[in-house]
């Protein structure tokens, strides 16, 4: 299966390796339950790990118990390859290797464990912009040759003298 933001394109195959189906689906929660539909849970599917849009799709089939290998997009040489690109041609080209058992597939930890890195990237992003905060602040207080002994500028006092400063116009936010 070949996934992109807004759309994905299935080829469904039989053993022998014959292309029984080939459909477009949207890339949201009616697309994916339409797709589903189409499946049962003896069907595998394999799909490449493209950014973060295969997440949605690959829960959905997850939850339904369904075979889902994720193919490393670095090792799945066939598809760089290509000489004809389309959305139709990967989608076939991924389908082949599953038949086989020869899908180079990446590690997708259960949902628990992809729902703690999930929250654990998130809170490394916020500390990031606190961070980037934190640090425009010294510089404006560098910039206009504030001068403080306290330990912590982000503290209780740190902040009452931060907040008792008078900063030019440029450096004021509402």
């Amino acid at each position: 299966m070949y996934i992109s933001k807004t759309k994905c394109r299935a080829a469904i195959m039989d053993p022998e390796g014959v292309t029984v189906d080939e459909f477009t689906f949207t890339n949201n929660h009616e697309g994916i339950e339409g797709f589903t539909s189409r499946l049962t849970t003896h069907n595998r599917v394999v799909m490449e790990s493209t950014g973060s849009v295969w997440t949605n799709l690959y829960n959905h089939l997850d939850e339904r118990h369904m075979h889902v290998a994720l193919a490393n997009p670095l090792k799945t040489k066939a598809i760089i390859s290509a000489r004809i690109k389309s959305d139709k041609v990967d989608a076939r080209i991924l389908a082949h290797p599953l038949r086989s058992n020869l899908v180079a597939e990446s590690y997708v930890p259960p949902k628990h464990l992809r729902e703690i890195r999930a929250l654990v990237r998130h809170r490394v992003g916020i500390i990031k912009i606190r961070t980037m905060v934190k640090n425009e602040i010294h510089a404006i207080v560098d910039k206009h040759g504030f001068r403080h002994e306290l330990s912590d500028l982000f503290g209780k006092r740190g902040l009452e003298w931060l907040r008792s400063l008078e900063r030019p116009s440029l450096d004021r936010r509402p």
